[in-house]
């Protein structure tokens, strides 16, 4: 039963967001004429510059419309959100008594982001601390934390009522009230839903373990779980948190996230504006050499030795020691006309470096630096000699200015000699690195191999050569595992002091010889990190959960969420295509109970030619034509409704409402695992 209390109260949010958007839009009427006058005035201004009065005053016209076109982009940004919120302008409620105050019952209302007039709350953003009473606690005593002059202070206290919500096209569908945390109702419904063309935002069913990671004010954060935990949303729930909790300081442009593959990043595309924030960039490491896809396709054939060497750790750690390390040959002084001008005893001391922050770039200009003061005091001081030596030379006597250029041009021949020896090229660097390591395999630097490629850029990053990004403050690295360790140590040198809250499942590292697959390796690598654990998996049915354990000769215990649906079915067949076209048909029958199909295969090869068979005339059952995709061998296409044909790799950190799998038989345990594990509801094995 709706309480008609609510119902009063829903109007009365959305005639306050009524009055904002109206508020707001003729706010942005105001500044789009502002910068329409302020455009007008600076095109009469522009006919000629004169003097100094002209060009500030041309600067502060142009800093007015850029200030005008803030303002209109951002009153336009919160008009859309306003918009939004109509529909659905909160989720929950609870009735919180103050410690010392039990008779005064404040309401807080949760949603998506605030409304308040300066005097009133209408609605609390979900990332609010006092929000956290909500995802923390179940009625009876609670505490949340504030932070005020520096100091975080607990507000101790008593939830009264917690409280629920369906609001849909800004009517109250319905309400519950719960003396736990998130009800199940709440959660069996978001988890029974057909997928949509992206990750969903989940700031209305949050569990306690995952708000805990979410709110973590920790510099370093590495978060485990297992498949269906909600890490991919925990993470990006996790910035749109910080770029709340830190508004002042911390902006979408300094924030990245990397992503495992392109269809990935099509994924969980739009997640971040839609829970009230700018985007954020998404990379990964597919512009270096053949690509990291095509790294896995080698490892399977065994097409390319050193694979796993170079991806090691070892390996890293020889590296850094290598380039850190690095001492040029320096056996002879500098000198002219037989004089020494630098001794080399001096340039080997200047290029040693004891802080940790040299570089090789660093302790090159240190010592060219040298070089060419030495050089102009030498000149100063012997101008006579130098001339006399020069005039020899030509058999003429020279100007001033001709000796001085032809002395320059000496300086520069020996400084250019120098600087090939003190900052070699990092492929000589590499390949004096690979001769003293011990690997002797070929090397192609033309088109280097992934790891390769991945190596002489990490010698390019700690030779000082390539620049280190310093205005990135916090990445959001998923799929942790399935990146090596020279991965993750380029990316904490090039984004050297960024905050990483990093994402991880050991028991997705598909490939051992590239891939991390203890957990205690990422807790070394992110020396000091809080470590945070999510234990329940929510994203498949039971069924699909207990199977997909099973497969790894495990018990699914209790970190199963209880959501119950069919059993996996195993089809064992002569002919794979027409079996899976023969399940696509059934399917088709029931389209309106999903929305995403997932045909998983080993490899980009065998996806690529399941694919071609499928797609063939008379094969492919009616209705699916118009919904039957490849994601390409490199991992790039868009996540979207339909029947998605990929390799198993491409498919981490997705999900689908059905996954079938063509040849599960020859797929290893762990390969199986997160084939198991994308499914959402149902799970077919053809054999």
């Amino acid at each position: 039963m709706i309480d008609p209390y609510e119902v009063e109260k829903l109007s009365a949010v959305k005639e306050f967001i009524s009055r904002e958007i109206l508020a707001t839009t003729n706010k942005m009427f105001e500044r789009r004429q502002d910068l329409t006058d302020a455009h007008k005035e600076i095109l009469k201004e522009m006919t000629i510059i004169r003097n100094m009065d002209d060009v500030l005053n041309h600067t502060m016209l142009s800093s007015e419309i850029a200030q005008h076109e803030r303002q209109y982009s951002r009153a336009n940004a919160r008009i859309l959100q306003l918009k939004n919120m109509y529909d659905s302008p909160y989720f929950a409620r609870i009735d919180f008594a103050e410690e010392g105050f039990a008779n005064e019952v404040e309401e807080i209302y949760i949603g998506k982001a605030s409304l308040s007039d300066g005097m009133v709350y209408y609605v609390y953003d979900w990332r609010a601390p006092i929000s956290s009473l909500y995802y923390d606690y179940g009625v009876g005593e609670a505490a949340f934390s504030v932070e005020a002059d520096g100091r975080v202070n607990e507000i101790r206290g008593e939830v009264r009522l917690k409280r629920q919500y369906q609001i849909r096209g800004g009517e109250l569908v319905y309400m519950f009230d719960s003396e736990l945390t998130i009800d199940d109702d709440i959660l069996q419904h978001e988890l029974s839903r057909v997928t949509d063309s992206r990750i969903k935002t989940i700031i209305h069913s949050i569990q306690k373990e995952q708000n805990l990671a979410i709110r973590s004010e920790a510099e370093q954060l590495l978060v485990f779980g297992p498949a269906g935990s909600g890490k991919t949303s925990v993470g990006l729930h996790r910035l749109a948190f910080l770029l709340y909790r830190h508004r002042g300081s911390l902006s979408s442009a300094r924030l990245r996230v990397f992503s495992p593959s392109t269809v990935f990043a099509s994924y969980i595309d739009g997640i971040i504006p839609d829970l009230g924030e700018e985007d954020v960039e998404t990379l990964d490491f597919s512009h270096m050499g053949r690509g990291k896809f095509e790294q896995i396709e080698a490892l399977q054939d065994g097409t390319r030795k050193w694979i796993a060497e170079k991806s090691s750790r070892e390996f890293a750690e020889f590296l850094e020691g290598f380039v850190r390390g690095y001492s040029p040959d320096l056996d002879e002084d500098v000198l002219f006309d037989g004089k020494v001008i630098c001794a080399r005893e001096r340039l080997a001391e200047l290029y040693r470096d004891r802080t940790s922050a040299g570089t090789l770039k660093s302790k090159t200009a240190r010592v060219l630096e040298y070089v060419s003061q030495a050089h102009d005091e030498y000149f100063a001081e012997n101008r006579r000699e130098v001339a006399a030596f020069f005039n020899r030379l030509a058999g003429e006597t020279l100007t001033d200015g001709a000796v001085r250029f032809r002395f320059d041009e000496q300086k520069q021949i020996v400084m250019e000699d120098l600087k090939r020896r003190l900052l070699p090229a990092a492929r000589r660097l590499y390949e004096r690195a690979l001769r003293k390591y011990g690997l002797r395999g070929w090397v192609d630097f033309e088109n280097p191999a992934f790891e390769d490629a991945l190596a002489l850029y990490y010698i390019e990053i700690l030779s000082g050569r390539a620049a280190k990004d310093g205005q990135v403050r916090h990445i959001l690295l998923d799929e942790a595992q399935d990146i090596s360790y020279l991965q993750h140590r380029v990316l904490q040198e090039l984004y050297k002091g960024c905050r990483f809250t990093v994402l991880a499942d050991v028991n997705q590292a598909l490939y051992p010889e590239i891939h991390l697959q203890d957990e205690a390796e990422l807790i070394g690598l992110y020396a000091g990190a809080e470590v945070v654990k999510l234990t329940t998996a929510y994203r498949s049915t039971v069924e699909i959960n207990r199977f997909a354990a099973g497969v790894l000769g495990k018990d699914a215990g209790e970190g199963m969420y209880e959501r119950h649906g069919e059993e996996p079915v195993i089809v064992e067949t002569d002919d794979p295509v027409a079996a899976v076209a023969e399940i696509l048909g059934k399917l088709d029958e029931r389209r309106d109970e999903f929305n995403t199909v997932g045909i998983l295969l080993g490899s980009a090869r065998d996806a690529r030619e399941f694919y071609e068979r499928l797609n063939a005339d008379g094969v492919q059952p009616v209705g699916v034509s118009d919904r039957l995709r490849l994601i390409a061998d490199d991992g790039e296409g868009d996540y979207a409704p339909g029947v998605m044909v990929m390799a198993v790799p491409f498919a981490k950190g997705l999900e689908f409402d059905v996954v079938i799998c063509p040849g599960y038989g020859g797929l290893d345990a762990r390969c199986l695992y997160l084939v198991c594990t994308r499914a959402l509801h149902w799970l077919y094995l053809v054999g």
